[in-house]
């Protein structure tokens, strides 16, 4: 169960974004956990802790987002961040993609890319060609690859809140998960699903989207022609996690 709570005044319309957000990613995963107490609160679920407020106006930080606590033995977050600045929120909406960016984010607060490296699933770090080796997600990339049995190619360009924590572009075009905000659709394919269920959670793969390997054409097509170009969600950092009574 997710909840989003709003620490500064935020319109009912950006309010239904962040929550029908937390509608899909409870279709897609169980956060349904036992309930814990986290500094004098008792959490259940995922609380994530939402703001759109002024940081640094248009085109700077676009804010923040990860797990802050988890969960001790498991390691899966019981509380996170998501913190956005006004004026690129204001962009994302005009530009019809603040939903998406919205879905995308909070992938990063159930651990998507924020919790691999801590969990040892990637490979290859700092090289060219760094992957992410869940089984799972491994499983689901071979079924529509042939790289049969390999593991998933991960972000080899960008900063540190990109790099080795999302797909990579070149390879999965529009794919939600890529760090990049490509085509119209941004489909969840059953691999990106897969992958939580590397990092220890229950999910259900027929929650997510039809997705297949883009082509070279269709890659042009949503303007993916190089490795290295200005990435849209590189300026959101990610606080480093806490595992609850480990202060």
């Amino acid at each position: 169960m997710i909840t989003v709570r709003f620490s500064t005044s935020t319109s009912e319309e950006r309010q239904q974004v962040f929550l029908r957000a937390g509608e899909v990613w409870d279709r897609v995963l169980n956060t349904a956990f036992e309930p814990v107490e986290v500094d004098g609160e008792t959490l259940e679920g995922l609380v994530i802790d939402a703001a759109v407020e002024p940081i640094d106006g248009p085109e700077g930080t676009l804010g923040q987002a990860g797990p802050t606590v988890l969960r001790p033995g498991a390691e899966l977050p019981v509380k996170g961040i998501m913190q956005f600045d006004e004026a690129d929120i204001l962009r994302l909406e005009q530009e019809g993609s603040f939903a998406d960016v919205i879905l995308h984010e909070m992938a990063h607060v159930l651990g998507f890319g924020t919790l691999w490296a801590r969990q040892g699933l990637i490979a290859g770090s700092g090289t060219m060609d760094p992957r992410f080796t869940g089984e799972g997600a491994a499983r689901e990339y071979a079924a529509i690859s042939d790289e049969d049995g390999a593991a998933v190619p991960v972000a080899n360009t960008g900063g540190a809140g990109t790099r080795e924590g999302h797909w990579r572009e070149l390879v999965f075009g529009d794919e939600l998960l890529t760090g990049f905000l490509s085509g119209e659709n941004r489909p969840l394919s059953r691999m990106s699903v897969a992958s939580f269920a590397d990092l220890g959670y229950e999910v259900d793969l027929e929650a997510a989207d039809a997705f297949d390997l883009p082509s070279f054409r269709e890659l042009a097509l949503m303007g993916i022609t190089e490795a290295v170009r200005t990435c849209t969600l590189c300026k959101v950092s990610r606080p480093i996690p806490m595992v609850l009574g480990t202060r």
